[in-house]
């Protein structure tokens, strides 16, 4: 490696190389898990991984780059995990397969913070290339999940089971920046007692709608009332 005027080393082998970009990828998600996405810059990053700033785009385009990447290794995460959790699963009802998806969400917390960043900011500050990559990945792991809840729970098709990966990431998203604010949010929703419903419990609440969903989304596929479809009470 080559030492530059400010200290850092610079990689020339191609595994130097890799070191490298996973040692920026693991910056990003210490940084992202400690203060949140929106609060992480690419400067703290390269400093943390011990870059100097001008160097990083040897390896990403730029920030929104390295946290595209850490999505793409979620969306992998969660299908993986999802497939394993239903695999084990004797007999899926409605509740509890609305749980299994809430909580291996729950369980994924930067993924959450991720999932809202992604089409709001994320995708919208890389080349084609690299945005096209992300969705190819994003939306195989996606295919995957969605036939893995067909496995599991027969009643609902292959469009069904899609219908509900696509409501379990909106979902997710959004109930994940409500459930966790921001301290000048968090103080007001304990100083307000009318503002207390905003701060919402994400994994009970996500498996209250997805339960809902999921009731639906199978009436809807078999003709028969979601009344009967709940075969075991949420709770």
């Amino acid at each position: 490696m080559e030492t530059s005027q400010q200290g850092f080393r610079r990689a020339r082998s191609p595994e130097r190389k890799q070191q490298r970009a996973d040692g920026l990828l693991d910056a990003a998600r210490q940084l992202a898990h400690a203060g949140g996405v929106r609060t992480v810059t690419l400067t703290e990053i390269a400093n943390t991984a011990g870059v100097h700033v001008s160097a990083v785009r040897r390896y990403f385009e730029s920030r929104e780059e390295i946290f595209l990447r850490l999505a793409e290794e979620g969306w992998q995460e969660w299908a993986q995990a999802l497939r394993l959790r239903l695999d084990t699963e004797a007999s899926v009802t409605p509740f509890g397969l609305a749980a299994v998806l809430a909580d291996s969400l729950s369980e994924r917390p930067l993924f959450c913070d991720l999932l809202a960043h992604a089409p709001l900011s994320l995708e919208r500050g890389v080349s084609a290339d690299v945005v096209r990559a992300f969705k190819l990945s994003a939306l195989a792991a996606a295919r995957d999940i969605a036939g893995s809840i067909t496995s599991a729970f027969p009643d609902l098709g292959p469009g069904a089971a899609r219908d509900l990966v696509t409501t379990s990431m909106a979902l997710a998203q959004s109930l994940w920046q409500i459930a966790h604010p921001p301290p000048t949010l968090a103080a007001l929703y304990e100083e307000d007692d009318r503002l207390a419903h905003a701060g919402t419990e994400f994994g009970p609440a996500l498996t209250r709608l997805l339960h809902a969903c999921v009731l639906g989304l199978t009436a809807a596929q078999t003709g028969v009332s979601p009344t009967a479809v709940a075969h075991v009470p949420p709770g």
